[in-house]
C-alpha cells in the first residue's frame, strides 16, 4: 500500500482514506474507514470517465449487480454513490492471501484443505449464480485464503445469466489457464463456465501447476478445448469431482450445490482447528496485524467544494487532522516481510482488474523512469487535437480475433467464418470454414493473427474438422470473389492444428502451430514452423521446436524468418534448417526491410543481420512492446523506423530512427496522459506471441504499440485512445477517443487501404476510420 499523494483524495463519501491500494485504467481503490472503524475497499472512478455517460451508465449496472451477490464466501458491496461526481464503490476488505501466491510461497495445499477450498469456492458461486450472474474469471488469483475460509473476489459482473453484456470498456475477458472450452472459443456462457474454472482452480492448488500446461495463450487454450488434462494430483474422493467439473459439455458439470452435497457426503470430518496449513494460517495472521496497525485516527471531513487533482481524483484543500502539511497521513510501522492483502469484491472487479496490496515492499518507483527531478519536457495539449470522426462500426455475431484491410474489404476472421464489409460497413462475403473442413484458430475473444494478405489472397490457419482431424491447416480466399480457392494440411505425425501466423512474403505463408512433431506421449508439446509453398499449395519445409516460440519475424529483403523463445533467436534458412542461433532475452521482436530488430531488457534496440545475427546497430531508450506487439513500426519504404521513447519525466516521446544507421531523425513529445491499466499477467488470454511474464526497463505497463500505413504513424495509448502523426515529424493530426478506457490488450487493430480498424473481440465489435480522420 501507498501512502496517499497530492492528486489524492482523503474523503469518498463517509470513508476517510488510509492509503492507495492499486489504479488501473479505469480509476484508483484505496484503503478507507468509516467514522465506527470499519475497513473497506474504496473504488474511485477517474473523473474523465465519469463524463462519460456511457460508462456511467455501465459503472452503475456493475454495482448493482455486485450488490445482489451475498454469501460467507464473497466480499459484499457495502456502500456506492454512483450518481456522484465522481462515482464510487466500497466493498468490504477481506484480510486473506491469495490462492496463487499461497502455493507459490507454501507448496501445495493437503487433501482437508483442498476438500475446504472446494466447498468454500462452490457456496461462493452458488451466491454469485443466485444473483443471476456468471463469473468469467475464477482462478486462483481470485481466491483469498482467509481464516474463516476461502473468499471469492472480483465476482461475476462482467456478464449477467440473461445476455446483458457489460464488456464495451475495460471488459473482463477471463485468464488462458482456468477459461472453460466454450469461453475458449467464444461461444455464450452459462454458469456452468464457472464450474469448469473451480475444476481448473482446485487442481491449481494441489499442484502448484496450471492444469493445461503454460505457454502461449492460444496453446493453452487449445488444450483446453481438446485435451483431457492429468488429475492423478488430486485426493481419490476429490479426483472424480474435479473430472466431473471438466467436462467438455456445460451440461455434464455438476451445479455448486451438487459439490456442496458430495464434499458433505464423501470428504473428511471439518476439522475442528484452523483449515488453513499452518504456514499459510500464519502469514495470514501477520496480514492482519498489519491491518491493525495502521493509524486509527482519521481526518476530518473536508469543507467547501472539492477540487480535481492531476490524476482526474478530487482532492480537498488544507491538509485534514492526522496528516502531514502536504497531506498525507503518517505511514505506520509494518512487517517487512511482503505479506498479500487481497483486496475484495466489486470494487476490484469495476476495474477490470485484482489489486493486491503489498506491506512493506521496498521500491514502489517505476520501471523504465528516469532520474529523479529531471526537467519536465514540454509537452502538447492533448485535448486540442482533432477527434477523428468514426466512419462506421459493426456488430459481429461472434468474436473477431483479427481484422485485415485490403482490396476496399474489412476482412473479420472468427472462429467459425470469415466475413467482408465493404466500405460502409456492410456484408460483401461470408466463407464458412465448416465448408471447407476447417476451424479457424481463434481461440476464445481475444485479439491474435491468425491471418496474412498477401497477392489478392487472404491466408487464414486453422485445423482440419474433417478426416484427417486435427491437421494444422490454412484455407485460401480470393479477396475479390469471396471464393475459398484452396485449403492444405500439413502431414507431420505429432502435431495438431494452426495458432497463428507470423505473416506471408514471396509466394511463402508461415504457420505457427502446436506439436513439435516428436512423441511425447498422448498430449503433443511444443511448437512447429509450417512454410506453405503458395503456388504449389503444398509444404515447402517444417521445423519443430521444443519450447513455445513467443515472437516472429519477416524481413521483406530476407529468404531468412526469424523465431525466439523468451531467451534464444534462432533464424531458419530458406530449407527451414537452422541458420545460427543466439541467446538473448528479447522484449520486443520485429522486422525491417533489411533487419532484424530486438529490443532488451534495458531498452536498447538492437539490428541484427538476418544472414548471421551480427549485430548492425543500436539505439538506448526504446520502450518494450504491448502484449499485442508493435514495438517498432517501418515506414513503408523502409527508410525510417518509428519507436515509443521514454522521457526523463515519465512521459513518452515518438521518435524516427535511419533504418540503415539507427541515428535519430527526430523526436517529439507526446502528449501526457494516465497511468496503464495493469499489463495482461501470464494468465491472461493474450496473443499467441506474447512475451510471458518478464519485468524489465523496457517494459511499461501497456507497452509501446506502433503502426504505420497510409501516411500515418498510429499509436495507442495505454488508456486506449489511438492517436495519429505526421510521420515527417511526429506531429498529432488526430485521435481517436472511441476506444477510451478500453484494456488496449483486448483491442486488436490493423492500418492500410486508407483505414485504421479496430477489433474488439470481446463486444465482437469492428469499428473504422479514415487515415484522414474524416
Amino acid at each position: 500500500m501507498k501512502q496517499l499523494g497530492d492528486g489524492d483524495p482523503r474523503w469518498v463519501g463517509p470513508y476517510a482514506l488510509v492509503g492507495r491500494l492499486g489504479s488501473g485504467g479505469m480509476g484508483a481503490v484505496y484503503l478507507g474507514r468509516s467514522a465506527g472503524g470499519r475497513t473497506v475497499a474504496v473504488k474511485v472512478v477517474r473523473t474523465d470517465l465519469a463524463r462519460d455517460e456511457v460508462f456511467r451508465g455501465r459503472f452503475r449496472r456493475e454495482v448493482e449487480a455486485a450488490r445482489r451477490v451475498s454469501g460467507a464466501f464473497t466480499a459484499p458491496v457495502v456502500d456506492a454513490d454512483t450518481e456522484a461526481d465522481v462515482p464510487w464503490m466500497a466493498t468490504a476488505f477481506v484480510v486473506g492471501v491469495p490462492l496463487d501466491r499461497a502455493v507459490i510461497d507454501r507448496g501445495p495445499l493437503p487433501a482437508g484443505t483442498l476438500w475446504t477450498l472446494t466447498a468454500g469456492l462452490a457456496e461462493a458461486l452458488a451466491s454469485v449464480h443466485g444473483a443471476g450472474l456468471v463469473h468469467r474469471d475464477l482462478k486462483p488469483a481470485n481466491v483469498l485464503l482467509a481464516l474463516d475460509g476461502p473468499h471469492v473476489i472480483d465476482f461475476g459482473i462482467s456478464r449477467a445469466v440473461d445476455g446483458t453484456a457489460m464488456t464495451s470498456t475495460g471488459a473482463i475477458i477471463g485468464s488462458a489457464p482456468y477459461m472453460s472450452p466454450e469461453q475458449a472459443v467464444g461461444q455464450a456462457l452459462t454458469p456452468a463456465s464457472d464450474m469448469f474454472s473451480l475444476g481448473s482452480t482446485v487442481a491449481f492448488a494441489a499442484s502448484g501447476e496450471h492444469l493445461f500446461g503454460e505457454g502461449a495463450a492460444a496453446g493453452v487454450l487449445f488444450r483446453i478445448v481438446h485435451t483431457d488434462p492429468d488429475t492423478g494430483m488430486l485426493p481419490p474422493g476429490l479426483r472424480d469431482l474435479v473430472r466431473a467439473c471438466l467436462a467438455k459439455d456445460p451440461g455434464d458439470r455438476p451445479t455448486p450445490r451438487e459439490v456442496s452435497e458430495h464434499v458433505e457426503r464423501a470428504g473428511p470430518p471439518v476439522p475442528s482447528g484452523g483449515w488453513l496449513p499452518e504456514a499459510v494460517a500464519g502469514d495470514v495472521l501477520r496480514a492482519r496485524a498489519v491491518l491493525t496497525a495502521l493509524p486509527a485516527d482519521t481526518p476530518e471531513p473536508p469543507h467547501g467544494p472539492p477540487a480535481t487533482g492531476p490524476d482526474g481524483t478530487l482532492v480537498h484543500e488544507g491538509p485534514p487532522a492526522g496528516a502531514d502539511a502536504a497531506g498525507r497521513p503518517q505511514p505506520a510501522t509494518a512487517s517487512r516481510r511482503r505479506i498479500l492483502l487481497g483486496l475484495a469484491g466489486g470494487a476490484v472487479a469495476a476495474a477490470g482488474a485484482t489489486v493486491a496490496w503489498i506491506a512493506g515492499s521496498p521500491g514502489g518507483g517505476t520501471r523504465g523512469g528516469g532520474s529523479r527531478g529531471a526537467p519536465r519536457v514540454p509537452r502538447p495539449d492533448g485535448d486540442g487535437v482533432r477527434e477523428a470522426r468514426l466512419a462506421w462500426k459493426a456488430q459481429l455475431n461472434s468474436p473477431s480475433a483479427q481484422v485485415v484491410p485490403a482490396n476496399g474489404l474489412v476482412m473479420c476472421v472468427t472462429l467459425q467464418d470469415v466475413q467482408a464489409l465493404d466500405d460502409s460497413g456492410r456484408p460483401r462475403w461470408t466463407v464458412r470454414g465448416a465448408d471447407h473442413g476447417i476451424t479457424f484458430a481463434v481461440y476464445g475473444p481475444t485479439p491474435s493473427t491468425v491471418a496474412a494478405f498477401h497477392d489478392g489472397r487472404l491466408y487464414v490457419a486453422g485445423m482440419t474438422a474433417t478426416l484427417p482431424v486435427g491437421r494444422t491447416a490454412v484455407a485460401a480466399i480470393d479477396a475479390a470473389s469471396g471464393k475459398a480457392e484452396w485449403t492444405a494440411s500439413l502431414d507431420q505425425p505429432h502435431t495438431k492444428g494452426g495458432l497463428f501466423v507470423p505473416g506471408a512474403r514471396a509466394g511463402r505463408a508461415y504457420v505457427i502451430g502446436f506439436g513439435d512433431g516428436q512423441d511425447h506421449g498422448p498430449l503433443p508439446q511444443g511448437v512447429h514452423v509450417w512454410c506453405l509453398d503458395l503456388k504449389a499449395r503444398r509444404t515447402a519445409w517444417w521445423y519443430g521446436d521444443g519450447t513455445a516460440l513467443y515472437f516472429s519475424a519477416l524481413p521483406e529483403g530476407s529468404d531468412k524468418a526469424l523465431f525466439a523463445t523468451t531467451g534464444a533467436l534462432v533464424s531458419l534458412d530458406a530449407t527451414g534448417k537452422a541458420a545460427w542461433t543466439k541467446a538473448f532475452a528479447a522484449e520486443a521482436f520485429e522486422a525491417s526491410a533489411r533487419h532484424y530488430l530486438v529490443v532488451d531488457a534495458d531498452g536498447r534496440l538492437r539490428a541484427l543481420d538476418p544472414d548471421s545475427g551480427a549485430e548492425v546497430w543500436n539505439f538506448p531508450g526504446v520502450v518494450g512492446m504491448s502484449v499485442r506487439g508493435g514495438a517498432v513500426a517501418s515506414a513503408p519504404d523502409g527508410a525510417l523506423l518509428y519507436v515509443l521513447l521514454k522521457d526523463d519525466d515519465g512521459g513518452f516521446s515518438l521518435g524516427a530512427l535511419d533504418a540503415a544507421t539507427g541515428r535519430t531523425a527526430w523526436r517529439t513529445p507526446l502528449p501526457a496522459e494516465p497511468a496503464a491499466s495493469p499489463a495482461s499477467s501470464p494468465g491472461t488470454a493474450a496473443s499467441p506471441a506474447s512475451p510471458g511474464p518478464r519485468a524489465s526497463t523496457a517494459s511499461i505497463p501497456g507497452g509501446a504499440r506502433l503502426l504505420c500505413a497510409d501516411g500515418n504513424v498510429y499509436r495507442m495509448g495505454a488508456d486506449g485512445v489511438v492517436w495519429a502523426a505526421d510521420p515527417a515529424d511526429g506531429k498529432l493530426r488526430w485521435k481517436y477517443t472511441g476506444t477510451k478506457g478500453t484494456d488496449p490488450g483486448r483491442l486488436g487493430w490493423a492500418a492500410g487501404d486508407g483505414r485504421l480498424c479496430i477489433t474488439d473481440p470481446g463486444a465482437a465489435t469492428v469499428a473504422v476510420l479514415r487515415a484522414n480522420g474524416e
